[in-house]
């Protein structure tokens, strides 16, 4: 049988009460009762237990962050945002997965609901934005990168339609008038969101847009490899291709060295993020820099202060994005 904290107090010959506010750390205790409780603690290999202990005071001091895969780089920068942010209140953050399944979404979200943590941050939401809504009605919820349409959980993320359209907008500037953009099959808000905003750059410049020039792939490497390798062998190729993210940015310069084609000057490429691959990657890669280490901060700033008040903040944040300019478009 498991050891008690009342078999700690019989070792100790002290009260329960004696034995708690030693292992809480608590004043007012003699130096002998301290000597004791822990040298019953060691001779009964006694663990606390400290789950038992957060339901009852109602607290755990941890968020969880529910991410889709640890294959997307750009997480690290945010899950370093969220520890900054919750060490300095005390917090702790946890790290799980969902592999884009819903249903594993929701059985994560269970350590909300038992009060295994005290908020969830949703990096990749699956779930749809009715269920979420109303999960935030009652729980510390919040969505981190991401947006959802009419989603009344408190959201932290930038405009992708703004930052899709001026990175395009870029490269029209540049005399592109062929512009391609790789897009992903997994219908993400931002991913529409980014394809939206190159729909309205080429629409505001007074370009028609080829259908064509839209390839639908994944967020991976592999998809920028046979998405540019099949743009490129098109009868009339793009001169400029506008990428979901760097990942795919950088499959795309691979297959256009591949083909001998000169980046920067024969193809220009253009991607999303700002991972630590962009420039390393030789040429490096023109893209846009999303404040992922400032969104992590805030998202967990906000999401403490709604677990402190008993005012939900709900709302949508857009944080400001930059385009960062490299060889890949010239520059």
């Amino acid at each position: 049988m498991s050891v008690t904290i009342k078999d700690v107090a019989r070792a100790a010959d002290v009260s329960v009460a004696t034995v708690s506010r030693v292992l809480n750390k608590k004043p007012n205790v003699s130096p002998d009762a301290v000597r004791a409780v822990e040298a019953a603690v060691d001779e009964l290999g006694y663990s606390p237990n400290f789950l038992g202990r957060d339901l009852r005071k109602s607290e755990t001091k941890r968020i969880l962050a529910i991410i889709a895969s640890m294959r997307h780089s750009f997480y690290s920068d945010v899950l370093i945002g969220m520890e900054q942010a919750a060490i300095a209140e005390g917090y702790d953050v946890l790290v799980a997965t969902t592999h884009d399944d819903p249903a594993h979404e929701m059985r994560l979200l269970g350590m909300l609901f038992s009060r295994s943590v005290d908020g969830a941050v949703l990096l990749a939401p699956k779930l749809d934005a009715k269920t979420i809504s109303g999960l935030a009605e009652n729980h510390n919820i919040a969505i981190c990168l991401e947006r959802l349409e009419n989603c009344k959980a408190l959201t932290v993320t930038i405009d992708n339609v703004r930052a899709g359209k001026d990175a395009v907008s870029y490269l029209l500037g540049k005399g592109h008038k062929k512009i391609a953009m790789i897009s992903t099959e997994i219908r993400t808000q931002s991913s529409i969101d980014r394809e939206e905003g190159y729909r309205r750059a080429l629409k505001e410049n007074g370009i028609q847009f080829n259908e064509q020039y839209l390839y639908y792939g994944d967020y991976d490497n592999e998809s920028g490899v046979s998405g540019c390798a099949a743009l490129l062998g098109l009868k009339n190729p793009p001169t400029a291709i506008f990428c979901i993210s760097d990942m795919v940015a950088i499959g795309a310069m691979n297959a256009a060295i591949k083909l001998r084609r000169k980046i920067g000057k024969d193809i220009m490429i253009f991607g999303f993020d700002n991972i630590s691959f962009s420039r390393i990657f030789s040429p490096h890669l023109s893209t846009v820099e999303q404040p992922c280490i400032l969104q992590g901060r805030i998202v967990v700033e906000k999401l403490i202060r709604n677990i402190k008040s008993d005012a939900r903040d709900n709302k949508l944040y857009m944080l400001p994005h930059s385009l960062i300019l490299r060889e890949s478009t010239g520059d």
